[in-house]
């Protein structure tokens, strides 16, 4: 776990980083980069070859996120963000339901393109991102680091419906949804060889200018 934990400090500090550089920003009449958090519910299972048949299952999610808006219409985001995973499964190796939590670090960076509908917004993003898993359980509470991989990486598809407040450091308010589609194999196991995650997430977002 020293790789992952020294993997997720180098990202937030990168994260720092780049706010650093924004903040000198803040004395011209409108940054370009706005700092967010935001927090809600995802839904997410398992598919692979190793899955006969999978149920969606809730957990939390929640992060801060960096708004670089390059014009008008398009914008770059980068995200950090902590879920916490539940799905059940039928696994096809061990024929039985196994039900596993894991909670897993996420770095997003999406490419954002935004409809000129101010002051309600509509946006449209795409982007990959890079997973740490930092623990795994069974459903029985039982350690299941060893079944799985540290690292995962998934594609990201979404929207959003914002609405510009503009009320002092507060610019924005928004509804977000999205689909992460795993695209590397998480298992470490015989009975994991072929498991990717898929999840379903919302969220609410809040964005200040900086």
């Amino acid at each position: 776990m020293q790789t992952v934990t020294s993997k997720l400090t180098a990202s937030i500090a990168t994260l720092a980083l780049l706010l650093g550089l924004a903040l000198p920003m803040s004395s011209q009449a409108q940054s370009p980069i706005d700092l967010g958090v935001r927090g809600g519910v995802t839904q997410a299972t398992f598919y692979g070859d190793d899955v006969s048949s999978n149920d969606f299952r809730p957990g939390f999610t929640g992060g801060v996120f960096l708004n670089y808006q390059v014009n008008d219409a398009f914008a770059v985001q980068p995200e950090v963000l902590y879920s916490r995973r539940g799905t059940k499964n039928h696994n096809s190796a061990v024929g039985n339901d196994i039900r596993v939590r894991q909670d897993v670090i996420e770095i997003p960076v999406l490419l954002k393109l935004s409809a000129p509908t101010a002051p309600v917004t509509p946006r449209l993003y795409v982007g990959p991102a890079l997973g740490f898993v930092t623990n795994s359980e069974l459903g029985n509470g039982n350690d299941a680091d060893d079944s799985f991989t540290d690292v995962d990486f998934s594609g990201v598809v979404g929207g959003e419906i914002a609405y510009a407040l503009n009320k002092g450091p507060l610019s924005e308010i928004a509804v977000d949804g999205r689909y992460n589609l795993g695209l590397a194999n998480l298992g470490d196991a015989n009975n994991f060889e072929d498991v990717r995650t898929s999840a379903f997430t919302g969220t609410l977002s809040l964005r200040f200018d900086i």
